[in-house]
């Protein structure tokens, strides 16, 4: 018998603890890659969703505390597309509407001035006339649970607009959204003349440091915007960083459990084999090896938790991405990274949770061991 056939037997002669215990440690495995993962799908969907725009950076009104509160004069666009760097500027404004089916959607207004109309990817019906103030195109998530078509009719904000297109987009945000002329949409929502923000191009993107100057530029010329780069817009929207600091706390929660459950499944493990760890010490086991049957015992916990938790947490994502109410607007970013880095910390967990018994273990002399009941 070994450090390693040692703890299998253990394991297998308390079958029930060791599945239950092992079940406990892949729900906290499952949940660490559900909220971690949506988390970061969100993340993801905001920096494709301005990088499909072609946008290099993001001017808001600074001290907005959501990009959707934010209230600039479209005036400005014009101001920003004459600092030196500066190629194109898109005006655009968002807001988040609840459709008479119930269902909540994105809209967005674009300006007619630049080529946000001529860049999309129109699936189904034809882009929407800019004096046409009546038209709106659904993206194509949106229009497949809303069941709608080019030529159906649609109500936002008490007043009916009509389809005119259908188009794939690559963020699954704007995938559900509805997009219109930013005429449209001001009116719609009575804030003529006002804007969101703007989408700001520059001439040579793939140059760091001229980017950076543009960007120096447009921080002194206009100090009441906040201008910030299309990669770094997933940390500036203020929703985003507290969805991701719920799912991490949720997720050091279901490991702190889980280190817990551990650490009480190897003390009653150790409770229970005091005598048998006696006559291993009395034969010439050293503490150490003793130490190491011990924190391989919750190794192996952890690892049959770490497969079944993956695989929950996997399993629930693809039930989550079917699903026509969420999983069109929640797309989860899960890489091999994230597996790695949860499993690594929950193995950690197993070896931490068995340290203390095992040590505990090697404290009793051999003698006081054996006449153990």
């Amino acid at each position: 018998m070994n450090a390693l056939t040692y703890p299998l037997h253990s394991l297998h002669n308390h079958r029930l603890r060791s599945i239950l215990t092992a079940a406990s440690i892949g729900a906290a495995v499952a949940s660490l890659l559900a909220l971690v993962g949506l988390s970061r799908g969100v993340d993801r969907a905001i920096v494709v969703s301005v990088e499909d725009r072609g946008t290099d950076i993001v001017a808001v009104r600074k001290g907005s505390v959501e990009i959707f509160t934010s209230d600039v004069d479209q005036s400005l666009g014009e101001r920003i597309r004459a600092i030196p760097g500066v190629i194109g500027v898109l005006s655009s404004m968002g807001d988040i509407i609840e459709l008479e089916s119930g269902e909540t959607t994105y809209i967005e207004g674009w300006s007619t001035d630049g080529d946000f109309w001529q860049t999309l990817k129109i699936t189904a019906g034809t882009p929407p006339d800019p004096s046409d103030m009546n038209s709106v195109v659904l993206g194509q998530a949106l229009a497949d649970i809303l069941g709608k078509r080019p030529g159906d009719r649609i109500e936002l904000v008490g007043k009916s607009f009509r389809i005119s297109a259908i188009s794939k987009q690559a963020s699954v945000i704007d995938d559900r959204s509805v997009m219109m002329p930013l005429a449209s949409m001001q009116q719609l929502l009575d804030r003529e003349g006002k804007v969101s923000g703007f989408h700001i191009r520059v001439d040579r993107p793939g140059d760091s440091a001229h980017r950076a100057q543009v960007l120096r530029r447009l921080r002194e010329s206009f100090p009441q915007l906040a201008f910030v780069e299309s990669s770094e817009m997933a940390n500036y929207v203020q929703i985003t960083g507290v969805l991701r600091a719920m799912a991490w706390a949720s997720s050091i929660v279901a490991l702190v459990m889980a280190f817990a459950i551990v650490l009480n499944t190897q003390l009653m493990a150790v409770a229970e084999r005091m005598r048998d760890m006696g006559l291993l010490s009395a034969i010439g086991w050293t503490p150490a090896r003793v130490i190491t049957t011990v924190i391989m015992e919750g190794v192996l916990l952890s690892l049959a938790g770490c497969v079944a938790g993956v695989a929950l947490g996997l399993l629930g994502l693809q039930l989550l991405i079917k699903s026509p109410e969420m999983g069109t607007f929640l797309q989860p970013d899960v890489t091999l990274g994230l597996v790695l880095q949860s499993v690594g910390m929950v193995m950690a967990i197993g070896a931490l949770g068995g340290l203390y018994p095992a040590w505990r273990a090697t404290r009793i002399r051999p003698t006081e061991l054996l006449r153990a009941e």
